[in-house]
């Protein structure tokens, strides 16, 4: 007779075959065996690094090693990856660049907290409505933000 835990990994790796999640909702990378408990997205391990950065907001287990709660389970199957996508990227600026698993560690974290931390993309970017974007954004985008908020104010 399985127990609740091999139950709750079982039901962990069936998630992961649900469309969106066979890949990092960050990066993009193929098959991630960690997630976000507290998001409730699945990322890869690289990710899962970032995301430990942010711990006030993101809490990461391995899919695979890590025991799973019914809470916890249940949480992940009413979210996933492509529901964060959706929560999360709303308006994201087509002058933003979106980091893939071959890049550097430090492109793939501003997007993370940008997306996470600071909740940039879901809000409209005007001055009056999200003064913080040009004080968070890398000093070779800030041009770029303002000359997309004038054409678009």
């Amino acid at each position: 007779m399985a127990t609740d835990q091999e139950n709750n990994k079982q039901r962990m790796i069936k998630l992961l075959e649900r469309p969106g999640n066979g890949s990092c909702v960050d990066c993009g990378a193929a098959d991630p065996e960690w997630a976000s408990y507290t998001l409730g997205v699945f990322v890869c391990q690289s990710c899962s690094g970032l995301h430990r950065n942010i711990s006030q907001i993101s809490k990461v287990k391995s899919v695979l090693l890590d025991p799973w709660s019914d809470a916890e389970v249940e949480f992940m199957a009413s979210n996933g990856n492509n529901a964060a996508k959706a929560k999360y990227e709303q308006k994201v600026p087509v002058f933003y660049y979106r980091p893939t698993h071959t890049d550097c560690q430090l492109l793939r974290e501003q997007w993370i907290r940008a997306r996470y931390e600071r909740k940039e993309f879901p809000f409209s970017l005007s001055l009056s409505s999200h003064p913080s974007v040009l004080l968070n954004a890398p000093a070779f985008h800030t041009q770029r933000i303002m000359d997309f908020l004038r054409m678009n104010s």
